[in-house]
């Protein structure tokens, strides 16, 4: 067996001190902060920064994936570009759902329960075209569930890993959950109602929870911030309305105004 000198060693994982860990954040850029360019949510989470594991949630065509079609494009328009890991929709229909697309990244095929290819696809992209976000719709695709033991310790496995690899490549993944079945309490449904919550809600730094309020007009969705670790907000909300192809926010609850025409949130 090996006897290291500890007193002299050197290697990446040494023990340095709180200042040289500061400076190393100052010349890494760890300060750069994303807008959604959605001013209360923007305001609340004071924009999203590399590290970060954003899980979206929300009952099925309530506009989850309209909602990060709308950061991407957002993003898009500061010069920060996406990469998208699109399980729930075929590539031409994700596409054909952007009025204007914008430049974004995709796999050329997908590969599903194969966390180490999701892996290494994050990295080229990154390599290839300096993508910073990620968007994977949905977690549950990344594991095998028929063949899952035990559901809750695999997606706490794929989670956690996904949190590791945000960190260490310093990027922002939003990640899209899907709830389980709702209650009669719907209306008011928080992160505790993410399939297998405790476990997305221990590893993700944000919850947001989307949900369609069709008494207010069929354009018109309640996007939930459930928590934000990094700023300390909790159970705030934001009132959006699909106009032009995308959310956008409006100010007031009462002011959503209604579409006559058919529209499509997810």
């Amino acid at each position: 067996m090996q006897v290291i000198d500890l007193a002299a060693y050197a290697g990446e994982d040494r023990i340095i001190s709180s200042i040289e860990m500061r400076q190393s954040f100052k010349k890494k850029d760890h300060q750069l902060t994303i807008k959604g360019k959605i001013p209360s949510l923007d305001s609340f989470l004071d924009g999203f920064v590399p590290g970060e594991l954003i899980a979206i949630s929300g009952i099925t065509k309530n506009g989850k994936t309209l909602f990060s079609q709308t950061l991407t494009k957002n993003f898009y328009e500061s010069q920060v570009f996406s990469l998208w890991f699109t399980y729930e929709l075929p590539a031409r229909q994700f596409l054909s759902c952007f009025p204007d697309m914008p430049l974004l990244y995709l796999p050329k095929t997908l590969k599903t329960a194969n966390m180490d290819w999701v892996e290494e696809r994050i990295r080229e992209s990154f390599l290839k075209y300096a993508t910073r976000v990620v968007f994977i719709d949905h977690l549950h695709y990344l594991f095998d569930m028929a063949r899952a033991r035990n559901v809750s310790l695999e997606i706490g496995t794929v989670v956690r890993r996904l949190k590791t690899i945000a960190v260490k490549n310093e990027l922002i993944i939003f990640l899209m959950c899907h709830t389980t079945k709702p209650g009669k309490d719907v209306d008011n449904m928080g992160f505790e109602g993410i399939r297998d919550s405790s476990v997305v809600a221990q590893e993700s730094d944000v919850v947001l929870m989307v949900q369609r309020k069709p008494e207010l007009g069929s354009d018109v969705a309640r996007l939930g911030i459930e928590f934000s670790r990094r700023t300390g907000v909790m159970k705030q909300e934001v009132w959006l309305q699909k106009i032009g192809g995308y959310l956008r926010e409006t100010t007031k609850r009462d002011e959503a105004e209604p579409q006559k025409k058919k529209n499509y949130f997810d």
